[in-house]
């Protein structure tokens, strides 16, 4: 709704009725009442208020309240192990954004920005691993985010653009009694219990898994003309990823820290966008950055591509 020609409010409404069944057709790999049958539905209206206002011809602001819903989860992986399958209860959250968009230097840059911060009431996460290699679907009690993101373009020359775009972002599993199990060799740095014959640590307090503290990225381009209808380009990107938790706890061998990666396109391209031709290498530098692991029983990563090159064409008709 345009209230006047600078502000606008805009609301929007969504009804979900989720339902879901889940079977284990070979009941011979568990027992028990109910345990080859899982059932889960729920419902919930969901909701979001926005308003943005032009502050001038080159500016504006906005702000947004959003409700969001994602309903409940069966996990069934861990029929292959003996286990009936998990199940992750509804998650809930409310969010609250406000930011700027702005163009200035006649829109030769331009700059926007937005800060943010959420609330989950019970959280869906997987716990991975633990002295029965299970994959087991979880609820914490809360979770919050908070943070801010910037992201901006520089046409320094008509054939010259830089952009950039940096982030913070600050989450955390708020649940005193929610308990994980733990890789087999690793050094875990959270309070552990002992239950039964397993370990498990106390999560409250951690991070989100795979919820980077800090990203940030910068990306280059400059073309100069070739005839009328053509140009010769010089492309590279380059991408940071601060401190990254991979899992529910927290461990000195499953977390990661100043990642970096770049690359770099050198090609031809038609200025109608119908031809391109390109040389390019990918993980310049040959970095290994760890993205995963595997902490079942031992301490295993996955990591990054390695440096590449190769020659791509693309044609658009």
């Amino acid at each position: 709704y345009d209230i006047t020609d600078e502000l606008k409010f805009t609301l929007g409404l969504r009804y979900t009725d989720d339902k879901k069944q889940f079977y284990v057709t070979q009941t011979s790999f568990i027992s028990g009442p109910g345990a080859q049958y899982r059932k889960v539905e729920d419902e919930r209206l969901s909701w979001d208020l926005s308003a943005f206002l032009d502050v001038s011809e080159d500016a504006s602001v906005y702000a947004r309240l959003a409700n969001g819903f994602r309903a409940p989860t069966i996990q069934g992986r861990d029929v292959a192990f003996g286990s009936p399958p998990s199940v992750a209860t509804s998650e809930k959250i409310m969010s609250y954004e406000a930011g700027f968009k702005s163009e200035f230097a006649g829109r030769r840059i331009r700059l926007n920005g937005a800060v943010y911060y959420y609330t989950i009431e019970d959280p869906q996460f997987t716990a991975v691993g633990g002295a029965n290699n299970l994959v087991q679907l979880v609820n914490a009690d809360k979770g919050r985010g908070l943070g801010f993101e910037l992201d901006s373009a520089f046409q320094v020359t008509p054939d010259f653009l830089i952009t950039a775009g940096l982030s913070w972002n600050d989450t955390k599993i708020e649940d005193e009694n929610l308990l994980v199990g733990i890789c087999a060799q690793c050094t875990v740095t959270d309070p552990t219990v002992v239950i039964g014959a397993d370990t498990r640590a106390n999560v409250d307090g951690n991070p989100f898994p795979n919820a980077p503290e800090w990203i940030a990225d910068v990306t280059a381009r400059y073309a100069f003309p070739v005839g009328n209808a053509g140009e010769v380009f010089f492309f590279t990107d380059w991408a940071y990823q601060g401190k990254t938790n991979f899992f529910l706890y927290e461990s000195e061998e499953f977390t990661a820290d100043n990642q970096i990666e770049g690359g770099l396109r050198v090609g031809y391209a038609r200025t109608d966008g119908t031809f391109e031709l390109a040389a390019f290498v990918r993980n310049i530098t040959d970095a290994d950055n760890v993205k995963g692991g595997i902490d079942f029983n031992n301490n295993t990563a996955f990591v990054n591509d390695p440096r590449v090159f190769g020659i791509s064409a693309r044609v658009s008709y």
